[in-house]
């Protein structure tokens, strides 16, 4: 299958002084990924935004002068605003990966009769996000690569939304087998190795030995039950360096919007949760 259709990866190229995303179809993937050499590098890393435009704002408001914005996956779903995430990724060029919310919201969407004929007590917020997009939305989403391997300052990374289910990476073994089965070509020799996962909404560095590590920069919009915090979690790159950070922000408008949903009683609990 072609790449950029959620299936296939894409991998970065060298072009004269300069890093691309080749063989992404994507709109986002095509965007230089470094700038001249000996020049200062910062990537800000996202995942499972999750229709939350907001905290997406009052990140950039802090990393604005980030070089390049990567996204693990769930722009949508669970947040009142996709079609504004969508846009914000778009205009920043974000090199983003499909995750498994942006994949389902994007099925419904393909489903206009299931749409229509939901009952009142059933509509989640998967209904919410996909009555709110167009075409070019979901032709957005449905292009998204499933993984994306890239060079930066010397690493080689792999990114795509999850490992398995909720399961993550724990023994060196299981990290080689998985880089060497899953890393494209172009960055499988890589002497120092970094895998990108989002999905548990757990903010984590996890070093399986010197050179190989996994990362996951949390959810930008939402905790699970466990974790009290309502600050947007994400990460940032700089030359190398991988940093955790989280900023406040404005959840009322997010509160409001929810509010104003026909949310079956479930899935407004879980609005009223994460924003209130």
């Amino acid at each position: 299958m072609e790449p950029g259709t959620g299936r296939s990866g894409c991998v970065a190229a060298r072009s004269a002084d300069r890093l691309y995303v080749e063989g992404c179809a994507a709109p986002a993937c095509k965007r230089p990924m470094r700038g001249r050499e000996g020049e200062r590098l910062k990537a800000l890393v996202l995942s499972d935004v999750h229709a939350n435009i907001y905290a997406l704002e009052a990140v950039w408001s802090k990393e604005n002068d980030s070089d390049i914005v990567y996204c693990a996956g769930d722009l949508v779903d669970y947040g009142p605003f996709p079609g504004e995430v969508i846009a914000w990724m778009r205009e920043h060029h974000a090199v983003c990966v499909q995750g498994n919310h942006d994949r389902k919201v994007a099925a419904l969407y393909r489903q206009p009769n299931q749409l229509k004929d939901t009952p009142a007590g059933e509509w989640k917020w998967k209904h919410d996000n996909a009555g709110k997009l167009g075409e070019d939305d979901i032709t957005f989403l449905e292009r998204l690569p499933e993984s994306v391997s890239f060079w930066m300052d010397g690493f080689g990374y792999r990114m795509q939304h999850l490992y398995y289910k909720y399961e993550t990476i724990e023994s060196l073994y299981q990290f080689n087998e998985y880089w060497q089965s899953h890393a494209e070509e172009d960055v499988r020799e890589a002497e120092h190795r970094r895998l990108i996962f989002g999905h548990t909404h757990r903010r984590a560095v996890h070093y399986l030995g010197d050179r190989e590590l996994w990362l996951n920069p949390g959810s930008v919009s939402y905790r699970r039950k466990d974790d009290p915090s309502k600050d947007a979690h994400y990460m940032t790159i700089t030359d190398g360096r991988i940093e955790m950070k989280s900023v406040e922000y404005d959840r009322s408008p997010l509160l409001a919007a929810t509010k104003a949903t026909r949310l079956c009683a479930g899935e407004l609990e879980a609005g009223l949760r994460f924003f209130g």
